[in-house]
């Protein structure tokens, strides 16, 4: 068992990764293998992220149930650049 008790900790928990998640069933990582061993003891390197977070290294499937609620929501969206902005994305960034 652990106990977080540091309070930025809790924060970012609550506030930030909770929410981010809350429409996601599974898969908050994901883990990308590089190309190149470690010098020294040519061990292999990855890197690892949470899915759907600004400047992510590849952009992550939406989760159904966030696309049913941004399509079939109360403000319905008026084209794909608008749901993309709704998620966060640069539209000027995004390329499907």
């Amino acid at each position: 068992d652990a106990i977080l008790r540091e309070k930025p900790v809790l924060t970012k928990l609550f506030e930030v990764l909770g929410p981010r998640y809350a429409d996601r069933d599974g898969g908050y990582t994901r883990i990308l293998k590089l190309s190149q061993n470690r010098v020294g003891d040519n061990a292999k390197m990855a890197v690892i992220e949470y899915v759907d977070r600004p400047g992510e290294i590849r952009a992550a499937r939406v989760p159904k149930k966030r696309m049913e609620k941004l399509l079939l929501g109360e403000k319905k969206k008026k084209n794909l650049k608008d749901v993309i902005e709704s998620l966060g994305i640069d539209p000027h960034v995004y390329k499907p």
